[in-house]
This record gives structure tokens, C-alpha cells and sequence, in this order.
């Protein structure tokens, strides 16, 4: 079998050899996803990681001591919002619409077109996010007892939802333009 991984461009004669095995194949695939993703990381320049109370071991995290209002607190709230928000199909819309056949998928034929050519990142496009009112929601939690809020900052789709100075694919760049 002779597969042309995507990163290669059109003019590039090079072929790769893989024989049809599950195992050999996941490990092609995840090392040139790999060196994809480390070639990109690489073209930012990147402030350093700033050092913190702990070292990257599990005998530096065994010293971590729970805040006592954490443990006092009984209820918290967590909230997914981002980019997912926009076609109102849960968390998992990014994947499913991809899968034929599924609700997600004919729903998304109806609403954006075929996924090939009105994926994802169309539909983040689309995402304008304006009625989202933070102050307003986090009273409303606070007036329903939540002792803490958090909010998530990124999903698996890796767009950002602040201004990311690591990417461009990020919520001030891109949807509601805002962090």
C-alpha cells in the first residue's frame, strides 16, 4: 500500500511504503502528526514557560495541599463553552459531524452544507457569541449557590478561547472576536 502523507504538497514525488498493518499505520500517522506539530510550534517565538511550585515529578505534585475552600466547598460549577456553542450539538459536534450517517452529520448537511467543503473551522466562522454575558452567568451561579466557576479554555478541536499568543486559532481572531 503507498499512502502520500498530507504534508507533502502536490509537486513532491515522494511515497511512503507502509504495509497494512493497524499498529504500523497509527504509528506513521502519529509521527507525522508529530513532526508536523513540533515544525509548527517551532515558528512561533515562544516566551519561556514560567517556573512554578512544582517540578515536573509526582513526588513534587505529592506535596500539593487542597485549598480549605475547595474543601469546604460542596458545589462548583464548570462550563464547556467555545466554539462547540455555535451549532448547539454538544461537545462532541466536531467529531460526529464528520460521521456519516449520523444525526450530527444530517444536521449538519442541512445547517452548513457537506463537511468537506463547510467543516468545522467554517462553522467557527459562523460562532459570534452575542448574547454571552459572563457577568450575568456567573451571578446567576453564585445566586444558585456554586462556590467556584471554571471556565474551559481549550477542547480537543485546539481552539483557544482567549487571545492566544501561541496560535492564531483563537476566539479573538477568529468567531466572536473577543477573550
Amino acid at each position: 500500500m503507498h499512502l502520500r502523507p498530507a504534508f507533502f504538497n502536490d509537486s513532491c514525488e515522494k511515497t511512503v511504503k507502509v504495509k497494512s498493518t493497524p499498529i504500523k499505520l497509527a504509528g506513521f500517522l502519529f509521527a507525522a502528526s508529530l513532526a508536523a506539530a513540533t515544525a509548527q510550534t517551532n515558528s512561533f517565538q515562544l516566551p519561556p514557560i514560567a517556573a512554578g511550585p512544582f517540578k515536573p515529578d509526582w513526588n513534587s505534585l505529592a506535596n500539593y495541599q487542597t485549598p480549605e475552600w475547595f474543601r469546604d466547598a460542596k458545589f462548583g460549577i464548570w462550563a464547556h463553552w467555545g466554539s462547540q456553542c455555535q451549532p448547539e450539538h454538544g461537545d462532541w459536534y466536531a467529531r460526529s459531524m464528520y460521521q456519516q450517517g449520523s444525526s450530527d452529520y444530517q444536521s449538519h448537511l442541512v445547517e452548513y452544507g457537506h463537511p468537506s467543503t463547510n467543516g468545522f473551522k467554517e462553522v467557527i466562522h459562523a460562532w459570534r457569541a452575542e448574547h454571552f454575558d459572563p457577568d450575568k452567568l456567573l451571578k446567576f451561579y453564585k445566586n444558585n449557590g456554586a462556590k467556584y466557576f471554571m471556565a474551559l479554555a481549550v477542547h480537543c478541536d485546539n481552539f483557544d478561547n482567549w487571545n492566544s499568543q501561541y496560535q492564531p486559532w483563537n476566539s479573538v481572531n477568529l468567531g466572536p472576536h473577543r477573550d
